[in-house]
């Protein structure tokens, strides 16, 4: 029998039937009413008595700049490498099972979880990170890591045990170092030579043992890569990833990225600071995520070839004081950064008076690598001093002539230039009189005999309120001695559909893959649960 024909044949409709038209339509209206006060009723206690959490399935498509070049943590040529590295790839951190540190600070012993597993089955132990990290310390490899592990021994414990020797004790050896040591697998390449690992063909078909595994990936007539297929790893240790598919999308540059987000091609972009979307802005729903950035820019002031004025410190405090910091952050990373007066947030404005007066004939030559954001930078600072009377020649220079022609020889007498500082916020790099010289970071040439005895206490001291006030004494130190212009710290600005969830805004930014610190945690399916 039809459900028509059981209503028919119901008494119900016996006794609607019977009624007068009048009272069949009110009939008929009580029987809406009630049907959808109960759907209403029923929907709205379905709300109340359950959540929506996270459901495994979808995709998520980002978008990157650049291409592709060989995914594998130890070599990056480019951001594209490292972004796909993160999701292929587990840190020795994000492996450990515990980790013990000796009183002396000088032996950290890693304990491994048990069971994990390379994407091709084979077991991960306590060889694989023995072998990356000797790999990393190979001059051959030619390493970006090398110069960060340099005097780190690696012993075998046993299988699932390792244990890294320092020289000298490192408060941040792990924020700083096993969070970024992500583990090669030693049975694909421990028979192959130095020189020809990167001609290896696991160049874009990586073998990890991270959330994601790389399945596909696309060229076009000319070999250039356009998208790279993940799919997330049912091997994976800590649970396989809600999302089904990551895939990449390869851009020549931000313009293209966001036309290609703006076209609903793409659902994530990256960018080191809000600067590209001045000029092009995202036209479709997204969410803007700004993510603290470890990086700070600063004009860094070398005493060698600088005017004689430059010498004075009233003259570089006016200098300081000239900069309109708020006008920058404003006008090009649209509010998305951080105005700074030394080398860390820790440090105020001064309230000391400056004598603009000072500036008026000084004759500046201020070198710029050729970033957008940094030459929009420089033109305001430029516009700020010369209002005060400076004359201010700007040199705009290829990234690669200022590696080879300015830093390489101390080439310049003013630089606009950015440090990372990693988590940690360990200033010993730029600013320790030990590091004055290339290939070292200290730009400025600043020696200060009491900052070079507080920043080797801050790196070894286990407290962290001691290193707290270690580090705001250092910040407000380099600060009043103005060996640099500060100016301002970046947000990292990342766009993303809004139907993304779970990723972590609180995530700081060290290098661009950063963002995807918590990618397994990341959803765009949802489902309901009762509470």
């Amino acid at each position: 029998m039809s459900f028509k024909e059981f209503i028919i044949r119901s008494r119900i409709f016996s006794l609607v039937k019977a009624l007068s038209r009048k009272e069949q339509i009110a009939f008929g209206g009580a029987a809406i009413i009630f049907l959808v006060s109960a759907i209403t009723y029923g929907t709205l206690y379905f709300q109340v008595k359950t959540v929506s959490v996270a459901a495994e399935g979808g995709e998520f498509r980002e978008g990157v700049v650049g291409q592709p070049v060989f995914i594998n943590p130890i070599f990056p040529t480019t951001d594209a490498d490292r972004d796909i590295s993160r999701l292929v790839f587990t840190s020795v951190a994000q492996a450990a099972e515990s980790i013990r540190i000796s009183e002396d600070g000088k032996t950290w012993n890693i304990r491994l979880k048990e069971g994990i597993l390379w994407h091709d089955g084979e077991k991960l132990t306590a060889d694989d990170i023995i072998f990356t990290l000797e790999l990393i310390q190979n001059p051959e490899a030619r390493s970006p890591l090398y110069a960060s592990f340099q005097g780190v021994t690696a012993l075998r414990v046993s299988d699932l045990e390792v244990k890294f020797v320092l020289q000298s004790p490192y408060a941040f050896f792990k924020t700083d170092h096993l969070n970024n040591l992500r583990i090669i697998p030693k049975h694909l390449f421990h028979d192959v030579p130095v020189a020809n690992i990167k001609l290896s063909s696991y160049g874009l078909r990586p073998v990890g043992s991270g959330p994601y595994e790389v399945v596909s990936h696309k060229a076009d007539i000319n070999g250039i890569t356009t998208e790279m297929k993940l799919t997330a790893s049912e091997k994976y240790f800590e649970g396989r990833p809600h999302i089904d598919t990551f895939t990449f999308k390869f851009y020549r540059n931000n313009a293209d990225l966001i036309k290609a987000y703006n076209l609903g091609q793409v659902d994530g972009a990256g960018f080191g600071s809000a600067e590209p979307l001045t000029d092009n802005n995202i036209t479709i729903r997204h969410e803007t995520h700004g993510l603290r950035s470890l990086r700070y820019y600063a004009i860094f002031i070398n005493p060698g070839l600088a005017p004689k004025e430059l010498g004075n410190l009233e003259v570089r405090y006016a200098l300081s004081s000239a900069v309109d910091r708020e006008r920058i952050i404003r006008d090009v990373f649209l509010g998305r950064a951080i105005p700074l007066y030394g080398p860390t947030e820790l440090t105020s404005n001064s309230t000391k008076s400056s004598k603009p007066e000072l500036l008026q004939g000084l004759k500046l030559d201020l070198v710029i690598p050729a970033e957008p954001f940094l030459t929009k930078t420089a033109q305001i600072v430029k516009e700020n001093w010369v209002s005060y009377g400076a004359e201010v020649n700007l040199q705009i220079l290829p990234a690669k002539n200022i590696q080879e022609e300015i830093l390489r020889k101390s080439n310049y007498k003013m630089i606009l230039f950015g440090n990372i500082t990693k988590e940690s916020e360990d200033l010993f790099a730029f600013w320790h009189s030990s590091r004055r010289f290339y290939p070292d970071q200290n730009l400025a040439f600043y020696q200060n005999k009491k900052v070079d005895t507080a920043l080797e206490a801050f790196r070894q001291d286990p407290d962290p309120d001691r290193r707290l006030n270690l580090l705001k004494s250092i910040s407000n130190t380099i600060a009043s001695d103005v060996p640099a212009i500060f100016l301002y710290s970046p947000y990292y600005t990342y766009i993303t559909s809004p139907g993304l969830g779970g990723l972590d805004s609180k995530t700081a930014i060290n290098t661009s893959d950063d963002r995807f610190l918590n990618v397994a945690n990341w959803y765009v399916k949802t489902k309901r649960v009762f509470r």
